[in-house]
């Protein structure tokens, strides 16, 4: 009992994603003839009934009766409320199967492997989601002024500098986007009119107005203490 080449399979009208299976069916019945059904069977994993059957269907069809006679679409194993759930998702939500596996996961705590849902819309008639790139990142709005110290705000944020605790003081002109950054261990009156003085003195420009959020320590609220106006 020799193989089948692609050639002949092709003469006997077969589908060419069955050859590779009926050569290898080929090939265990080669060894069952040598050591019989038990054999073929404990040697490849198979039920010796299978392999029976491959060859009562050899002797009576041929290379044609190798062929799988199993449905070419098989019956789905998820539940139909899971189906339910998918199609109402690609329907309504435009979701891909990625963003439907783990929906479904985290809402609805069913879970369907990504291919699965890929085949489940491709069976209901869905087009596959086309990829598109990834989305560039909004640019925030910036205020904007027509002359330089028109307005400079200020802000302070806690950073940690080598484990230890830091306050971050930060001056930024509207028009120019000229930028002051000092670091300091404590935030109180004194480190912000530091601050303050630091600032004026360090724009190239006069400074009209300041713009705080209460990031300031209360007494430097005071326009006459930094001799700012606000």
């Amino acid at each position: 009992m020799r193989l089948i080449t692609t050639k002949e399979l092709r003469t006997l009208s077969i589908a060419t994603r069955h050859h590779h299976l009926i050569n290898s069916r080929l090939a265990i019945l080669h060894y069952a003839d040598e050591y019989g059904f038990k054999g073929a069977a404990r040697r490849f994993g198979l039920d010796r009934k299978t392999v029976r059957t491959w060859h009562r269907r050899w002797v009576a069809s041929g290379p044609v009766g190798l062929v799988p006679r199993h449905p070419r679409t098989r019956r789905r194993r998820i539940s139909d409320e899971a189906v339910r759930l998918i199609e109402h998702v690609r329907r309504e939500l435009q979701f891909g199967a990625m963003r439907t596996r783990l929906w479904l996961d985290r809402v609805h705590h069913i879970r369907v492997a990504a291919a699965t849902i890929r085949r489940v819309c491709r069976d209901l008639g869905y087009p596959p989601i086309r990829r598109t790139g990834p989305r560039r990142p909004r640019q925030p709005i910036l205020f904007s002024k027509e002359h330089p110290g028109e307005c400079v705000q200020i802000d302070v944020k806690e950073v940690k500098v080598a484990g230890q605790k830091c306050f971050q003081y930060t001056a930024l002109d509207d028009c120019t986007r000229y930028r002051v950054l000092r670091l300091y261990p404590r935030k109180y009156h004194g480190t912000s009119l530091d601050f303050l003085a630091t600032v004026r003195h360090t724009l190239p420009f006069p400074i009209r107005k300041v713009q705080v959020d209460n990031v300031l320590h209360p007494e430097v609220k005071r326009p006459e203490q930094a001799d700012l106006s606000y």
